[in-house]
């Protein structure tokens, strides 16, 4: 994976800077997801970018993915479910399970707490509960960040 990570920042198919970026589209990748789904189009799902990430892992050695917006992925599967392959689908009527479990999550939780700070104070007493019962939680800084250590699968 980290040989891919180089060979698209070496390429400048993701610019030096984005690492995450890269790393993000090698992982993917190397596991053969099907699509990459992102908003991030400034480096993953740009249109002038996706040719050229993908000729990188095909010369890699690798099979490229889709990488797309959600409402592209969207609109992808709407369109595979033809009428003749599924009599059932509707494209008029048709939600998204995830998308709908979401909406449900939202209005659960809407209809708890009336406002922001009501949320995070119920999160914030959460987290020292989990503390008191021996969770630990770490804050992420990315700075602090250090590289994986290449292992002799990587190459």
């Amino acid at each position: 994976m980290d040989m891919l990570v180089e060979k698209l920042l070496d390429s400048d198919a993701v610019p030096r800077g984005s690492v995450f970026d890269a790393q993000h589209i090698a992982i993917a990748t190397v596991h053969s997801v099907e699509y990459l789904v992102s908003w991030n189009h400034k480096h993953i799902v740009n249109e002038h970018k996706r040719e050229h990430i993908n000729q990188v892992c095909r010369e890699a050695g690798f099979q490229p993915i889709t990488i797309c917006t959600p409402i592209a992925l969207m609109e992808n599967i709407q369109m595979k479910e033809v009428p003749e392959k599924h009599p059932e689908f509707d494209p008029e009527t048709y939600t998204d399970p995830i998308l709908e479990e979401c909406y449900r999550i939202k209005a659960e939780l809407s209809a708890k707490f009336k406002t922001l700070d009501e949320f995070f104070a119920y999160v914030r007493a959460l987290e020292e509960e989990d503390k008191r019962n021996g969770i630990k939680y770490v804050a992420y800084d990315p700075s602090k960040r250090t590289p994986p250590e290449k292992s002799d699968d990587d190459d």
